[in-house]
């Protein structure tokens, strides 16, 4: 008879605990909801010091990739904004519908494509306005808005092929190492978006390649017919 005070605790512990766990699972379906189509991380690495891949799994392609100089070279337009870049065809391009910020990743290896994000728009007001018209100041502080880094070592500027004005930031994480490197574009007559793009898994001769390639289309103005 003593022994069912106890069973009746167990069985209670069972029943709470699952309708913990079953409002835990809610949460985070109502979450994935409301932030669908939108990306938390920008760039091919999570920022949190930890790799975007399980440690414990070898990756199933090697740390970074490269291509051989005979491969052809084709042509990614952007979904939302009037951006392209080429891009080798050996390069297994991931997007994501109903993206905001109309962002290209990488499949490569196991690390899951949103983890390994190559490009994307920067909505730079969104962050922090004061940066809204300043590019080069904006990527010399975007490392504040990613716990995992750790501080800025160097940002160059640079013009590519295409005209476009940039910015090359090297990044140090919470490590004390710099591995990061990010890219961010100007786009004629908008200082409020910059193009962000991210090394990440790329060879960086095929990453800079890519980045002297990225053009912007400034819409034609309408002509007026003559009266």
């Amino acid at each position: 008879m003593g022994a069912k005070p106890e069973i009746k605790k167990i069985g209670l512990g069972i029943v709470v605990g699952t309708i913990v766990i079953g409002a835990v699972i809610y949460g985070g379906y109502v979450y994935s909801q409301k932030t669908g189509g939108r990306l938390i991380l920008p760039r091919g690495a999570n920022y949190t010091g930890k790799e975007g891949f399980n440690a414990n799994t070898p990756p199933t392609a090697p740390v970074r990739f490269s291509a051989a100089a005979d491969t052809p070279w084709a042509s990614y337009k952007g979904k939302i904004y009037a951006y392209s870049f080429s891009f080798p065809q050996t390069l297994d391009l991931a997007i994501f519908p109903n993206d905001k910020s109309d962002s290209v990743a990488i499949n490569w290896g196991n690390i899951p494509a949103e983890n390994n994000i190559l490009l994307n728009m920067e909505f730079i007001s969104q962050r922090d306005a004061q940066y809204v018209g300043k590019v080069q100041e904006y990527a010399r502080n975007w490392w504040k808005f990613f716990p995992g880094l750790k501080g800025v070592v160097s940002v160059d500027k640079f013009t590519n092929a295409n005209g476009l004005t940039g910015y090359k930031a090297v990044y140090t994480n919470i490590a004390g190492q710099s591995p990061n490197v990010d890219v961010f574009l100007e786009i004629p007559q908008n200082k409020d978006l910059a193009i962000h793009i991210a090394n990440g898994v790329l060879d960086p001769a095929i990453f800079n390649r890519i980045v002297d390639s990225i053009k912007w289309e400034t819409p034609k103005p309408t002509s007026v017919p003559a009266q």
